[in-house]
């Protein structure tokens, strides 16, 4: 007789979930597609710690399910998944303060947007958020995402040198698929997002095409605009990290 019971996948070390600091408000960030919570930890690990003038949050930034494992374990979830594990950090933040943000890299971005318009957070903070995209490829592989190989990774978009982003060398067209799902979720919700967005964009990105800017500008009613001159996709890695901790430092005290 065989068991159909899976072991439980190996987590890397830099990708479990951030639970820090003790300040007064609340925040919870989500990292991207294929990535990890490495990729988020600097920005993280900033808005928890107090500074001259900041008194710090407390910051959560969830696991993704199927992220920090295997590409394999990734092509098993979706996206409603990764959206649970957002909205349970936001739950148990939400009974613990009075004021919670919810902040988000790339489709870490969508998961946020879509949290936004279904509870009332204190402020949105998006750094290069993925919720549609100008290149038709993606529409077509999605619509027949069972038949299409594994592709390769996209990791690493980064202008500075020497800096690797943790994240799969290849993901399941399935994966992609049931992110476009979530892109569609997102940007229905979009007229439904009453706190104010802080949208933080590279210029020179090339994993999130300009559209998802453009929509969200429209769509929402109170986008404040800071623009990531040095970075590219992975911008909390990157030249403009620093830049983005003080935004959203900013952003936070503004409505505090």
């Amino acid at each position: 007789m065989f068991s159909s019971h899976r072991p439980a996948p190996h987590v890397w070390p830099e990708a479990r979930p951030l639970h820090l600091g003790d300040g007064d408000v609340g925040v919870v960030l989500a990292h991207g597609f294929t990535g990890s919570v490495a990729a988020i930890r600097p920005w993280a690990e900033a808005l928890a710690t107090p500074d001259d003038g900041w008194a710090g949050a407390r910051v959560v930034a969830p696991r993704l399910p199927g992220h920090g494992t295997s590409w394999q374990d990734m092509a098993r979830t979706r996206w409603w998944d990764w959206y649970a594990a957002v909205e349970d950090a936001y739950l148990h933040l939400a009974a613990e303060r009075r004021q919670v943000f919810v902040g988000g890299l790339s489709m870490g971005g969508a998961l946020a947007l879509r949290l936004a318009a279904r509870h009332k957070v204190a402020g949105v903070m998006l750094v290069n958020p993925a919720i549609a995209s100008r290149d038709l490829r993606i529409a077509v592989a999605s619509r027949v995402r069972w038949l299409v190989p594994p592709q390769k990774g996209i990791a690493s978009d980064i202008a500075k040198p020497h800096v690797v982003e943790p994240a799969y060398p290849k993901f399941s067209v399935r994966s992609l698929g049931s992110m476009t799902d979530l892109w569609r979720e997102a940007r229905a919700g979009l007229r439904g997002v009453e706190a104010p967005v802080l949208l933080m964009r590279s210029p020179q990105d090339h994993v999130v095409d300009d559209l998802s800017a453009e929509l969200i500008r429209r769509d929402v009613r109170d986008v404040r605009v800071a623009p990531l001159e040095r970075s590219y996709h992975v911008a909390t890695l990157d030249h403009d990290a620093d830049l983005i901790v003080a935004e959203s430092r900013r952003f936070i005290a503004s409505l505090s």
